[in-house]
């Protein structure tokens, strides 16, 4: 009984992406959301990732037709 309680966390999965949101509802939730999230998700808090915007487009790039400059950031750090 001590192997069995001793492993139950291993088996006991819970889902650990559960938002319902994808593309650019799941972004803003991660700019707008809990601060950690951000990190968690993409490896940097919410004001690196700004300022890396912000540095895309001082060098000219931007969105594309459908996907945001946030989102495809969001996709590439993902």
């Amino acid at each position: 009984t001590g192997a069995i309680t001793f492993s139950q966390p291993l088996y006991a999965k819970l889902a650990y992406h559960t938002s319902i949101l994808t593309g650019e509802g799941w972004v803003l939730e991660l700019l707008y959301g809990h601060p950690g999230r951000m990190h968690t998700e993409l490896g940097m808090r919410v004001p690196v990732f700004r300022q890396l915007v912000l540095e895309l487009e001082g060098i000219g790039l931007g969105p594309s037709k459908y996907v945001s400059l946030e989102e495809q950031l969001a996709i590439f750090l993902y």
